[in-house]
């Protein structure tokens, strides 16, 4: 497994397609802060329409772009006309998704939202932007990213049996195809992410995520980067912005997580899986990265 599917596989990213907006007129949709480990996304089918942030930050999006929060941050979203006061849509329930309406049925803007749920440590999204955007001309003519677009489309339509399962399967695999087109496009400048780029800082960082649970020591990781430790060290918290013994300990308490939420294994198994001899180390650590300690954790997965 590559250094990016392990750290989506750590993420344990499920996607969800929740709604469609059809808007027409004037209008503006203020979206709250969503709570860490949601990220939520939009992807426009028709139309256009305008982002704001709170920073001031104003993004135009047309029909094809997609735009993903990766730590649901705050905005207002706006019609491309005049600046008016958010409103409450009206919500129509009875096809496969609801609808959120706002003005007549013949909608100058029509786009679908969902939201990316996963583990709130994960490396993998805190890496990414505080928002990404997709735009459709950045995108190759009949890629596959366009077409799972048109797939979900099709379904979201159709309102055919089965077809909300089958809308939030291919949300989730919707994730892995907006995260490739952005590292194809922009590329990652520091973090988790950014380390791949670097052939040899790139070595050490696979080997880590391939066994977290190893013994690793600074003179191991330096001689598979083929560095010496010092020049290594210094590399790696150059380009990753923190120690190699910080992102170990964030892959181990991911790994933890998912051990907890998908196995019978008791904690000094988990302990032991993921690098720790002692249950209390541990459990101390985990307590540190995520608020609660690992057996109220998984009392309330």
């Amino acid at each position: 497994m590559n250094a990016v599917d392990k750290l989506i596989s750590l993420a344990n990213v499920r996607g969800s397609l929740d709604l469609r907006c059809q808007f027409q007129g004037d209008w503006a949709l203020h979206r709250e802060q969503q709570a860490l480990g949601n990220a939520p996304y939009h992807i426009v089918l028709a139309g256009e329409c305008r982002v704001e942030f709170p920073d001031g930050q104003r993004l135009p999006m047309r029909a094809g772009d997609i735009l993903l929060l990766p730590r649901g941050a705050r905005h207002v979203m706006h019609s491309p006309g005049k600046t008016v006061a958010p409103t409450s849509p009206k919500i129509i329930n009875g096809g496969t998704l609801p609808v959120h309406r706002i003005g007549g049925a013949s909608a100058e803007l029509d786009m679908i939202c969902g939201g990316f749920h996963f583990n709130r440590a994960s490396l993998l999204f805190a890496s990414l932007p505080e928002y990404l955007v997709i735009p459709s001309g950045a995108l190759p003519a009949n890629g596959p990213l366009q077409g799972l677009v048109e797939v979900i489309r099709a379904e979201a339509d159709d309102n055919k049996v089965g077809a909300r399962f089958l809308l939030d399967a291919l949300s989730q695999a919707l994730f892995t195809l907006i995260l490739r087109a952005h590292l194809a496009n922009h590329g990652q400048d520091s973090g988790s992410l950014a380390l791949l780029t670097d052939k040899r800082l790139g070595r050490a960082w696979q080997a880590m995520l391939d066994d977290p649970a190893h013994d690793w020591t600074i003179q191991g990781l330096a001689e598979l980067a083929s560095m010496s430790r010092a020049n290594f060290m210094r590399a790696f918290v150059k380009v990753a912005g923190v120690s190699p013994w910080v992102l170990l300990t964030q892959v181990r308490m991911e790994l933890a997580f998912s051990l907890l939420s998908h196995s019978h294994l008791g904690l000094s198994d988990i302990a032991a899986q993921v690098g720790y001899q002692s249950q209390a180390a541990f459990s101390k650590k985990f307590k540190e990265v995520y608020g609660e300690a690992p057996g109220r954790v998984r009392r309330t997965i």
